[in-house]
């Protein structure tokens, strides 16, 4: 018999907190009810939808470090570099297009001498460099239409900016140079929160530009894909071998990544039973479609299966039984008839 639909969307908006990890609404209200709770169930359902259908996803990253160069040398260089000594045209925050080497020099003096100034040397950061990109074949006009809208909702508050595209690489990407002071004083000190949360905004402007594009953690898509570093693939290049770079996981690290995805994997579990659960076919259709993503995550070729101990004997971890149990759910291991779940977890407030 199915759950009510107030039932079932409780326990998706609960169990979506936890898997997207950023609350789905700005303001928690006390309980799992009222008028916000179909809104909040209805946008969790749509990300799940661009999630399942492996929407491509964006990329947002901060590409200086605090330990590197600062100063107005520093940013001067990175200008260059952007605008290919002025041959890309540049965008400003009041949408001015900057282009040849006047320009530059023009955009050059603005930032050292004007608001708060730039000292030719610093010990902090003067800018954070951005790059915004999406996989090759995105179409290149939205990216930019999206970046600009993107740069304008998140820095829009009187702060300096330029960005420029850069249509030389298969993948279309823009550099988006921010002061770190703004008009205010105040200055730009963004965490791994505020990261996602760009993320976030740069997918959602370019799905209103057209463009199909998702934002969601690494762990919530079971992607156990390791990335060089810009350091190792420089030391690589020149033929040096890294110390501490493997390309290959050994044993010890491979546990630790397959930990890292358990209870990830766990809220899966919740996500599909609930809706599993819904009297709306669209819903079970979902739960079926989630089986076939967990079952196709490159996660999964972590198991240690047969080769680790049982949870009851080995496990430390609160949550590692319900996860091997979400497991065997999804690929057939058999489990006492005592310990297989029945029914959803129940809803729990918000507060």
């Amino acid at each position: 018999m199915p759950f009510p639909r107030q039932y079932v969307d409780a326990l998706l908006v609960n169990w979506g907190d936890r898997l997207f990890h950023e609350p789905l609404r700005h303001v928690r209200a006390p309980h799992l009810t009222g008028v916000a709770l179909p809104r909040d169930a209805l946008r969790l359902r749509e990300r799940l939808a661009l999630t399942l259908r492996r929407a491509p996803e964006v990329m947002v990253k901060i590409t200086n470090r605090a330990s590197g160069a600062q100063g107005m040398g520093a940013v001067r260089r990175h200008l260059q570099y952007i605008s290919r000594d002025g041959h890309v045209e540049l965008e400003d925050q009041d949408e001015r297009v900057l282009v040849g080497d006047a320009a530059l020099q023009d955009l050059f003096d603005e930032w050292r001498w004007g608001g708060w100034g730039m000292p030719e040397e610093s010990r902090r950061r003067e800018t954070f460099n951005l790059m915004l990109s999406m996989p090759a074949g995105t179409d290149r006009a939205a990216v930019r239409e999206a970046s600009r809208a993107f740069a304008r909702e998140i820095f829009g508050d009187g702060r300096s900016y330029v960005f420029a595209q850069h249509d030389d690489q298969p993948h279309p990407h823009v550099h988006l140079c921010v002061r770190v002071r703004g008009p205010d004083g105040r200055c730009l000190n963004p965490r791994k929160r505020d990261l996602r949360t760009w993320r976030e905004v740069f997918a959602r402007q370019l799905r209103e530009h057209g463009v199909d594009a998702n934002a969601t953690p690494r762990l919530v898509r079971g992607e156990t894909q390791r990335f060089r570093t810009q350091a190792v693939v420089r030391m690589q290049s020149r033929g040096v071998a890294p110390r501490f770079y493997r390309s290959v996981l050994d044993e010890r690290a491979t546990m630790v990544l397959w930990d890292a995805h358990i209870e990830t994997l766990a809220v899966w579990r919740g996500v599909a039973q609930a809706l599993a659960h819904s009297g709306i076919p669209e819903d079970r259709t979902m739960a079926m479609d989630i089986v076939d993503f967990v079952q196709h995550m490159p996660a999964r070729q972590l198991d240690p299966g047969a080769t680790r101990l049982e949870p009851a004997t080995e496990c430390s971890h609160r949550d590692r039984p319900v996860a091997h149990g979400y497991i065997a759910h999804f690929t057939g291991r058999q489990r006492s008839v005592d310990d297989r779940p029945t029914v959803p977890d129940p809803p729990f407030d918000r507060d």
